[in-house]
């Protein structure tokens, strides 16, 4: 009878182990960032360019799109757009198409520690939800406060700083829509074409081949999901969520692979035999 080898043993191991070490792998990530080496894509790349372009006092318009589901893959890269918008000292317009967008506007204001040396009202505003999608962005475009009367809160539209001198596209250096649809679709029909007013899009990944024809005579910069909130991450030097999710990805399927060659190594060894 031939002795048992290694390989023997790991042909028999619980699928449990296999288990386990999958829970640890993908636990460490959520305690401390690895920041595993991700390839940035040209688009992230042109986006942070086109907003380390603005100057201080530009007004830029963020389009909520995206609501509480989509946070895993959106939420990363609105949160580093914000941060590098605060950097430039641009005023923020945040408005929403997506009932639940007033969350995700509170979750980013929580999520940018900027926020905290800067006035609501004067530097940012949340104006609200809005519907009528493609009709209603057109509106926008003409006429902000033929849509928009008061923000969010409930605060007269023409009572807010920020808004003083801003009612229609002409007034606005740069539009940035978070999609999980066809909205960044509407600002660039709506807005880019017919005012000229750069447009990005940040969305979730199934999408980001349905706007990577745009890119770059039409937008001048985009991502898609985690993988491109990682991207954006890296590039501001400010590892987060995204970083963290693809952190959890990488080393899940590293495991995959080293199981993989092991099976196959323990196979020809034993075939072999």
């Amino acid at each position: 009878m031939s002795q048992e080898t290694i390989w023997d043993r790991l042909q028999r191991i619980d699928r449990r182990v296999i288990y386990w070490l999958l829970f640890i792998l993908l636990m460490i990530p959520f305690i401390r960032p690895l920041g595993l080496p991700v390839s940035i894509s040209p688009q992230a790349i042109s986006l942070v360019e086109g907003l380390r372009k603005l100057k201080e006092g530009d007004v830029v318009v963020v389009n909520i799109s995206s609501g509480v589901s989509a946070w895993p893959e959106c939420l990363p890269s609105l949160v580093a757009v914000s941060k590098v918008l605060i950097q430039q000292k641009a005023k923020i317009i945040y408005w929403t198409s997506f009932v639940d967008g007033h969350m995700t506007f509170e979750k980013i204001v929580e999520k940018v520690p900027g926020f905290r040396g800067l006035t609501y009202g004067v530097d940012y505003v949340h104006l609200g939800f809005y519907t009528g999608a493609e009709p209603t962005v057109a509106q926008l475009a003409t006429n902000i406060r033929a849509i928009f009367t008061t923000d969010y809160k409930g605060t007269p539209i023409d009572q807010l700083p920020i808004m003083k001198g801003v009612n229609s596209a002409k007034d606005v250096k740069m539009v940035i829509s978070s999609d999980t649809g066809d909205y960044c679709d509407y600002y660039i029909r709506q807005w880019r074409i017919p005012y000229g007013v750069p447009t990005a899009e940040i969305g979730i990944a199934m999408i980001f081949s349905q706007y990577q024809p745009y890119w770059p005579e039409i937008i001048f910069g985009m991502t898609g999901g985690a993988r491109g909130g990682a991207e954006l991450e890296k590039l501001i030097g400010e590892l987060g969520d995204a970083t963290v999710t693809m952190d959890a990805i990488n080393t899940s399927h590293l495991l995959v692979i080293v199981a993989v060659i092991l099976a196959n190594i323990g196979y020809a060894a034993t075939r072999r035999r």
